[in-house]
């Protein structure tokens, strides 16, 4: 069965990252399919681009007023923030790393910007960078919360009866 959840991570600038991963269930792998970074943008365009991605997947998040600017307007945020303490970024990342290590953790090659900053992840001293690697923080948001990935349900209309011709 295929699930899926969202991560969102507010920077201090307020910008937004969001990414969104497929959870298999069957193998427990993950696949990060996409992902995007809105600047300066206003609450009511980035509920919109997260809600095109499926009103139904829930987000996981960092900052309660964005949480509740997305939810006014649409969006399916999880009840209860995420840790974002320099000691739960390491268990999440390590997590991720350990995903990667075991061939459970894959990225869509189209999410370039994703790659570039993986790329460029280094500690500072020695702790895992947020700010300055927003997507990666986003998936963080995600990765923490995937008991909380949902599978799209698909609610089968019945037939209405024919009326009988005489």
């Amino acid at each position: 069965m295929i699930k899926k959840i969202a991560g969102m991570y507010a920077l201090k600038d307020g910008s937004m990252s969001f990414v969104w991963l497929e959870l298999d269930t069957n193998t427990d792998t993950v696949r990060v399919y996409d992902s995007c970074v809105f600047k300066t943008e206003v609450p009511a365009i980035i509920a919109e681009g997260v809600r095109a991605r499926g009103r139904w997947v829930p987000i996981g998040w960092n900052n309660q007023e964005m949480m509740q600017c997305l939810l006014d307007r649409g969006c399916k945020m999880l009840p209860d923030a995420t840790s974002d303490t320099d000691e739960y970024a390491e268990v999440i990342s390590r997590e991720i790393w350990e995903r990667m290590r075991s061939q459970r953790f894959k990225v869509d090659r189209k999410l370039t910007a994703w790659f570039e900053e993986a790329s460029t992840l280094e500690r500072s001293d020695n702790k895992i960078p947020r700010d300055s690697h927003p997507l990666i923080a986003a998936t963080r948001m995600a990765i923490a919360n995937l008991e909380n990935a949902k599978s799209k349900r698909r609610y089968r209309h019945k037939p209405q009866p024919q009326a009988a011709i005489i």
